[in-house]
């Protein structure tokens, strides 16, 4: 940080404090959620609104990884502080509204490989959307953590207009 992005920082933070002195005392209008941020996040490509989902973790044994030696893996695993031999990674979807079409790409594991995954439906209502309102739905490959979450529990289609 250059002395001059410092001073401008200090003077932003004395002028927000003398701000916030003389504030009328007011009560929130919502009460403090005090929850994480939602899994989900969203970014511009184009004229296109991605929204990636998180659906959760799974962990995966190490022996998966190829094209290494095995005390590269290990010196890779420390590094990632992971408990060999598992390596945890996150399942995603990813949600595109191209303006006229809520275009869903995979749907998550749902429950089918246990408590930790299964989120992509409430992530998808924490982001604004309602499964109903998803038009297609696009299977990358056939894969159960990509697949999974196009039945719901009962046994109904997650995404009943798709």
């Amino acid at each position: 940080m250059t002395f001059l992005q410092s001073i401008l920082r200090n003077a932003l933070a004395v002028a927000a404090i003398g701000a916030l002195a003389f504030a009328p005392i007011a009560e929130a209008g919502a009460p403090q959620l005090k929850t994480q941020v939602p899994g989900y996040y969203r970014q511009m490509v184009g004229a296109a609104e991605i929204t990636a989902l998180f659906d959760g973790t799974i962990d995966l044994d190490a022996k998966l990884l190829k094209n290494a030696s095995p005390a590269e893996i290990q010196r890779l695993l420390a590094r990632m502080f992971a408990a060999a031999p598992k390596l945890q990674t996150g399942v995603n979807a990813f949600l595109i509204n191209t303006g006229s079409r809520l275009v869903l790409v995979d749907t998550g594991a749902a429950k089918l490989f246990g408590p930790t995954l299964g989120q992509v439906a409430a992530n998808l209502k924490a982001s604004g959307y309602e499964p109903s309102q998803v038009d297609a739905v696009l299977i990358t490959h056939l894969h159960g953590d990509h697949m999974g979450g196009l039945i719901d529990g009962e046994g109904k289609p997650s995404f009943p207009n798709a």
